[in-house]
């Protein structure tokens, strides 16, 4: 499929073509692969393909960040300046950013609006059990339940117990149900609270209270401020779960509080990851010619053998090395099974050159100097060689030259080998975790019910 942005693009190019200065690299390496092609005509259509790329790229970037930027200023879930509506039960919560604003003090809260509960008689058909805890877990990093100076590890589960946890709110409401603990506000030695967890299974449900001693901490006027509206935000989504909207404080502690949802905005983000795609396409373009290159080199190589010891065969049929060499294009060209065969083009040139009057010393030279390898220079020069010598002492050098050619093709194709095995190594490590992973985790599974 064609890139749409192309016209757009070749107008731009010619534009520019003239201020612009062309990349040498890039010329060399277009007449390396279509010697035969107009490399001037090859190289305006490689730019213009390129900057069609990017504007392509640029323009699906600057439309995703424009989206993103209108996405994140529609209309949010704070309403009425002090509305938030609920999700009805099974949406799921959901997470708002809020900003509280008073005369004095601005501050970023997050804020997490749980969907709706059931009524009582809802919660009786559609709920029968909750889940339990141990209490030697809920400690978390602190020393023990006499020693709290940090949150708690309220979770909801144990794993090998058919238990729910429900943890309930202290009267304090210092240790929150998800294991927040405030120890704001308190004073001298410290304070004992009561935590209570309902543990529920199978019909029966039992109450577990234990005694935690929190330490004090010492907070300045603001952040007990913020820690009160929080708890303030917790009691009002607690006590009003079965309500479709929540109603925020306008006032606390006689301050005025001016609320504000913070929306994400990707934007920047994504013009940044505009930039850089831009960037690689034009280094992966250049990393395609380069690929194609070597790709040209590896060919040439493995093709020389079978090139020379032909080459070979017809001079000692007694063909000249002029009609070799018509007689090899022939050839190949009726067996060539690859989409780009090198060796083939190379020799039509040679051909072509041959049949419009070039010398042929200067037919073989070029052939050398085309193809880059150091092979096929010599080459070049052997055939250059044999225009004073003769055929006799030419066949005696193919012949070496066969030889060598056979050794240096049979010592890329082990280096290619072992090239190969190591590139396998990444995927066999990959597939030996995966089966260490399938045979260990049973026996850790089993293990575990021990």
């Amino acid at each position: 499929m064609k890139n749409p942005i192309y016209p757009l693009a070749e107008i731009l190019y010619k534009k520019w073509k003239d201020s612009s200065k062309a990349n040498t690299k890039v010329l060399q390496a277009l007449a390396e692969l279509h010697p035969l092609a107009d490399i001037e005509k090859l190289y305006d259509n490689h730019q213009i393909r390129k900057l069609a790329t990017i504007l392509l790229v640029f323009i699906i970037g600057i439309v995703s960040a424009v989206c993103s930027h209108l996405g994140s200023q529609r209309e949010g879930r704070l309403t009425d300046g002090a509305q938030l509506l609920r999700n009805e039960w099974g949406v799921g919560d959901y997470k708002v950013m809020l900003q509280a604003k008073t005369e004095e003090w601005s501050r970023k809260m997050p804020f997490l609006v749980a969907e709706r509960t059931f009524t009582e008689h809802e919660e009786d058909e559609l709920f029968d059990q909750l889940y339990a805890e141990l209490p030697d877990v809920i400690k978390k990093e602190n020393q023990d339940l006499h020693h709290i100076t940090g949150n708690l590890n309220l979770i909801s589960a144990v794993e090998g117990y058919p238990f729910r946890l429900n943890w309930c709110d202290t009267d304090s409401g210092r240790i929150g149900r998800d294991g927040s603990v405030d120890r704001k506000g308190v004073t001298g030695e410290g304070e004992w609270e009561e935590l209570t967890v309902k543990v529920a299974g199978t019909g029966k449900e039992k109450r577990f209270t234990y005694k935690i001693f929190l330490l004090p901490e010492l907070l300045n006027e603001e952040e007990i401020f913020f820690e009160t509206l929080n708890n303030e935000l917790e009691t009002i989504d607690s006590t009003g779960k079965s309500q479709k909207e929540i109603t925020l404080p306008a006032i606390l502690d006689g301050r005025d509080i001016v609320w504000k949802e913070i929306k994400q905005d990707n934007t920047i983000f994504l013009l940044i990851l505009t930039l850089a795609g831009c960037v690689l396409v034009c280094r992966g373009m250049e990393n395609d010619l380069e690929r194609n290159c070597k790709k040209r080199k590896e060919q040439l190589i493995m093709e020389y053998p079978g090139f020379v010891s032909k080459l070979r065969l017809y001079l000692s049929a007694g063909l000249n090395v002029k009609n070799a060499f018509i007689r090899m294009k022939a050839d190949y060209g009726s067996q060539k099974k690859e989409k780009n065969n090198y060796l083939w083009e190379e020799l039509k040139i040679v051909c072509y050159q041959l049949e419009n009057g070039v010398m042929e010393e200067q037919a073989y030279q070029e052939l050398g100097r085309r193809c880059g390898e150091m092979r096929y220079r010599r080459l070049s020069f052997l055939l250059s060689v044999h225009l004073k010598q003769g055929n006799n002492q030419l066949l005696m050098l193919l012949a070496g030259e066969a030889d060598n050619a056979q050794e240096d093709r049979r010592k890329m194709a082990k280096k290619m080998g072992e090239e190969a095995g190591t590139r396998l190594l990444l995927p066999m490590m990959m597939m030996l975790v995966v089966v260490m992973f399938l045979i260990l985790m049973p026996a850790y599974l089993d293990f575990g019910s021990i």
